[in-house]
């Protein structure tokens, strides 16, 4: 049986926070507002480390460790969480996207290499 996730819309006030699991490669995306993304408790030495990430709205962050993550909003603020079966398997448009920028990235090459002949 195949797992289908959908992704989930978080809207926080300003100061509100939101502590829930997710899995490690999930992408949280800031769609409005300053959010804090703090991560899930690691140890570093002896002692236990959560690092923390300021998200400006259009920036993503990808969770490095599955786990309990928090997120806080600063100024109020919208996120969306795309869990990793999203990122494993891009889809169509994500197909489109990946053949587009390979297309332009072999051009840039082709293009750098004409010019250091010259």
């Amino acid at each position: 049986m195949k797992e289908h996730f959908a992704p989930r819309h978080l809207q926080l006030d300003a100061g509100e926070s939101l502590f829930f699991h997710t899995k490690a490669g999930s992408a949280l995306i800031s769609t409005s507002g300053t959010l804090l993304v703090t991560g899930t408790p690691r140890w570093l030495g002896e002692q236990v480390f959560r690092a923390s990430t300021a998200l400006e709205p259009g920036q993503s962050h990808t969770v490095v460790q599955s786990g309990w993550i928090t997120v806080t909003a600063q100024h109020g603020g919208a996120a969306c969480v795309l869990d990793t079966a999203w990122a494993k398997a891009p889809g169509r448009t994500g197909n489109v996207l990946l053949r587009y920028f390979s297309g332009m990235t072999r051009g840039v090459r082709a293009w750098l290499g004409r010019v250091e002949a010259i």
